[in-house]
């Protein structure tokens, strides 16, 4: 019975990461949405298209790494291995991506002023 329990918390950990990942990718793209449409005054100009655009591609990048770890994750659970789920590489370059994407969108934004 414990097994079976701790197996369930597993799963169901996994699960929690992945919408994690899904809802800061959707956040990410909504404010790329806000960004390319409301940049400068209401006008879509070149650099908050440009700027938006890079912010929606990392949301979307950020949910499709989300999806593919947590099948994997899922499919080590069915096994009774979860060697990538302890490894930390992934998030952290994603994480990284993210934040790489944010700060360029901004420069994009202040140099195109």
């Amino acid at each position: 019975m414990p097994d079976e329990v701790g197996g369930v918390r597993d799963h169901l950990a996994n699960e929690r990461t992945q919408l994690a990942w899904m809802r800061t990718g959707a956040n990410v793209m909504v404010v790329g949405l806000a960004v390319a449409r409301f940049a400068d005054d209401g006008q879509m100009t070149g650099a908050s298209l440009s700027a938006g655009g890079l912010l929606i591609v990392a949301g979307a990048v950020a949910i499709a790494y989300g999806t593919l770890r947590y099948r994997r994750v899922a499919a080590e659970l069915q096994q009774g291995t979860a060697a990538s789920a302890a490894a930390s590489g992934g998030p952290a370059i994603a994480g990284l991506v993210l934040i790489v994407a944010t700060v360029v969108a901004t420069l994009i934004l202040l140099l195109s002023a």
